[in-house]
């Protein structure tokens, strides 16, 4: 069950660099995207949230507290991006059109931060898959 829940996470992250975002700036313009992300990302990190959630419980019933803690990373990854990291993001973007590149710069770091969440938490799944076909 775990290993599914695993790929339901990877699944999904996976899936919006490499098919919702190109498609998303290839077809709408900067505005139509930007509307668009605004309201996909919250709704995103939601159900990472709700996937890791299930997953913890999951290894809680297995007693697990390796995954029971990986998986705690990965929901406070989620939790942090959604609730704190997006708001500043969308701020900076908004600061970016009624002002200096000072809100570019801003912008772009916190795009890079969430960026690396992303990744860490992937990278989080992948050793948590190897460490569920290793035991």
């Amino acid at each position: 069950m775990i290993i599914l829940i695993i790929g339901m996470i990877l699944g999904f992250m996976i899936f919006f660099p490499i098919v919702v975002a190109p498609s998303v700036f290839k077809n709408f313009n900067e505005k139509q995207s930007s509307v668009f992300l605004r309201s996909f990302f919250p709704k995103y990190y939601l159900f990472g949230m709700i996937i890791t959630l299930i997953g913890i419980f999951v290894s809680a019933l297995e007693k697990d507290f390796i995954i029971i803690f990986s998986f705690s990373l990965i929901f406070l990854g989620f939790v942090f991006s959604r609730q704190y990291l997006t708001p500043l993001i969308n701020k900076a973007k908004d600061e970016i059109t009624k002002s200096d590149n000072l809100s570019k710069v801003k912008f772009e770091r916190l795009h890079k931060f969430s960026v690396i969440i992303n990744i860490l938490q992937i990278f989080v799944c992948i050793i948590i898959l190897f460490y569920k076909i290793i035991n």
